[in-house]
C-alpha cells in the first residue's frame, strides 16, 4: 500500500506528463492539419497555472503580494501566447508578442526585489506600478528597432531575441534563488522555493523549445521540444497545491546572507532598467529618452521612499530604546531611579569630581523600624509608605545635579556633587524634618510616625573612592544613636 505522500507525488507526475504524452500520441495527420496544437497546449497549461494562482489568493498560507505578481507575469505570458496562436497561420511575428513574453518577467522581478523590510503603502504601490509600466515600455522601445516597416520581427534578428529570452530567464531564476536561500520568513521561503523550481524548469524547457538547432531533425524530438513549455506551468500548479500549508522553517543563521539579499534587491531593479536602456537609440528620439528618464526618476523615488521609511523607523527605534533604557533605570515601586541607575551615576560623578577637583557627598538613608511597619500594617501599606518617603526625600533636593535613588528595600541613597560636608548636613537635616513633619502614621515608630536615619559622608577630590562605604557606616552610627537623625562621618 503506497503512502499518501507517494500517491500525491505520483499524481503530480501524471498531471505534469499528461499534456506532453497526449501531444506525442496524437497522429501525424492531425499535427499536419493543426500545427498549432502545441501552442494550444502551452496556452492551456499557463491558463491552468494562472487560475490556480488566483485561487490561492484566498488561502492564508501565501503572501498576496507575491501571488499577484506571479499572476500578472502569467497573464502577460498568456497574452503573448494568445497573439502567437492568433497568428499561427502566418510566418510573420508581431513584435508586441515578444514584448508580452519579455514583460512576464517584470512582475516576477518586482516580487524578487520586494523584501519584508520595505514599507507597503498606497504611495509605494503607485510608484511601483508606474515603474513596472515604464519597464514594459522600455522593453518595447528596445526591440522596436528589430521590426520591419510593417511592425513584424525581422527573421535575421530572431537569434538575438532567443538569447535575450535566455538571459532574462536565467536572471529571474538567479534572483528567486537568492531570495529563497536568504529567506527569514516561512512564507517567503516557501514562495521563492516554488518560484525557483518553476523558473529553473521554465528556463530549461523554453530554452530547448526556442533553440531548435540543438536537437536533430527527429520528429519525436521536435514534438517533445514543442510541448516541453507545458511542464513548468503544470509543475507550478502542483507546487502551489503541495505547499499550501505552512511548514516548519528555520531561518538562516548567517546575518550576512540576509543583508546580502536586502542589499541586492534595489541593485537588481536598477540592473534591469540599465539593461533595457541599452535598446534606446536615436531612432526613439526624445520619447525614448523621456521614458528612460521617467524610469530612473521612479526608481529614485522608490529608493527615497525606502530610505525615508528606514530613517523614520531608525528614529522610532532609537526613541523606543531610549524609553526602555530610561524605564530600566527607574524603580518600579517608587518611580525614582533604581540601584542600577545609582551605580552608573556614582561612577560618572566620581570621575567628574576627580577631574574637576570638587568634593563629593553621599547620604545613605534608611526608614526606621520598617520591618515592624510591614509586619503590623502589611506590605501594601508598606509600599505606600515607601512611595511617600521617596517623594518627600526627592522634594528636599534643590539642585538639578542632586541625585536620589532607591538603594534596596527601605534604603535610599543621595549623591550631592560639588558639596562640602556642611552643605550635605543641611540637606540631611531638611530630609529628616520633611519626613518627620509629614506625620506618616507608624504605631511602633518614633512619636508614632515614620522617620528616617541618615548617614552623611563627604570625600575630597583626591580620595573620592569609598564614599558610599563611609556613608553606610555613618548610617549605622545614626541607627545606634537613637534613629530619626543624621550622623556625619569625616572620611579624610
Amino acid at each position: 500500500m503506497l503512502s499518501y505522500r507517494t500517491r500525491q507525488v505520483v499524481f503530480y507526475a501524471l498531471l505534469i506528463a499528461v499534456l506532453p504524452v497526449a501531444y506525442l500520441l496524437v497522429p501525424s495527420a492531425v499535427h499536419e492539419r493543426a500545427p498549432e496544437l502545441a501552442d494550444f497546449a502551452m496556452l492551456a497549461s499557463a491558463v491552468l497555472a494562472l487560475s490556480y494562482t488566483l485561487f490561492c489568493l484566498h488561502k492564508p498560507g501565501y503572501d498576496r503580494r507575491y501571488l499577484v505578481c506571479l499572476g500578472l507575469g502569467l497573464g502577460c505570458w498568456i497574452a503573448g501566447m494568445t497573439y502567437a496562436v492568433a497568428r499561427s497561420g502566418t510566418d510573420e511575428n508581431l513584435i508586441s508578442t515578444y514584448v508580452l513574453f519579455v514583460s512576464y518577467g517584470a512582475p516576477l522581478l518586482y516580487a524578487a526585489v520586494t523584501t519584508p523590510d520595505e514599507p507597503s503603502s498606497h504611495g509605494r504601490r503607485a510608484v511601483d506600478g508606474v515603474l513596472l509600466i515604464l519597464l514594459v515600455v522600455l522593453c518595447y522601445l528596445g526591440v522596436r528597432d528589430l521590426t520591419d516597416a510593417n511592425g513584424f520581427l525581422k527573421p535575421e534578428d530572431m537569434a538575438w531575441v532567443v538569447v535575450a529570452f535566455d538571459i532574462e530567464n536565467i536572471f529571474l531564476f538567479g534572483t528567486f534563488l537568492v531570495r529563497y536561500l536568504t529567506a527569514t520568513d516561512e512564507r517567503d521561503h516557501r514562495f521563492f522555493g516554488i518560484g525557483t523550481v518553476f523558473l529553473l524548469l521554465y528556463a530549461i524547457c523554453v530554452g530547448i523549445h526556442n533553440h531548435d538547432e540543438i536537437y536533430p531533425d527527429t520528429l519525436s524530438l521536435q514534438r517533445l521540444a514543442d510541448i516541453l513549455p507545458t511542464v513548468p506551468f503544470m509543475a507550478l500548479l502542483c507546487l502551489l497545491h503541495a505547499n499550501e500549508t505552512p511548514k516548519a522553517f528555520e531561518p538562516i543563521r548567517h546575518r550576512w546572507a540576509r543583508q546580502l539579499s536586502v542589499s541586492l534587491a534595489p541593485g537588481m531593479l536598477l540592473a534591469a532598467i540599465f539593461a533595457l536602456s541599452l535598446g534606446i537609440t536615436e531612432r526613439q528620439g526624445m520619447f525614448g529618452r523621456s521614458v528612460l528618464a521617467m524610469a530612473m526618476l521612479a526608481y529614485v523615488v522608490r529608493v527615497t521612499q525606502t530610505q525615508f521609511w528606514f530613517a523614520r523607523t531608525r528614529d522610532r527605534l532609537a526613541e523606543a530604546l531610549s524609553t526602555v533604557e530610561r524605564v530600566s533605570l527607574l524603580d518600579e515601586l517608587t518611580g525614582i531611579p533604581n540601584r542600577r541607575a545609582f551605580d552608573q551615576t556614582l561612577e560618572e560623578r566620581t570621575k567628574e569630581a576627580a577631574r574637576e577637583g570638587r568634593p563629593l557627598s553621599v547620604l545613605m538613608i534608611d526608614i526606621d523600624h520598617f520591618k515592624t511597619f510591614n509586619d503590623t500594617l502589611g506590605h501594601p501599606e508598606g509600599d505606600v509608605a515607601l512611595r511617600s518617603v521617596a517623594r518627600l526625600l526627592a522634594g528636599a533636593l534643590r539642585r538639578p545635579a542632586d541625585f536620589i535613588a532607591r538603594y534596596g528595600g527601605e534604603e535610599f541613597v543621595v549623591i550631592l556633587p560639588g558639596t562640602e560636608l556642611e552643605g550635605a548636613q543641611v540637606v540631611a537635616r531638611r530630609m529628616n524634618r520633611a519626613v518627620y513633619d509629614a506625620q506618616l502614621e507608624h504605631s511602633n515608630g518614633i512619636d508614632r510616625r515614620v522617620t528616617v536615619s541618615i548617614g552623611v559622608a563627604t570625600r575630597s577630590p583626591d580620595h573620592v573612592q569609598g564614599v558610599v562605604m563611609h556613608a553606610d557606616r555613618a548610617l549605622y552610627s545614626a541607627k545606634h544613636a537613637g534613629r530619626n537623625r543624621f550622623v556625619a562621618a569625616t572620611t579624610d
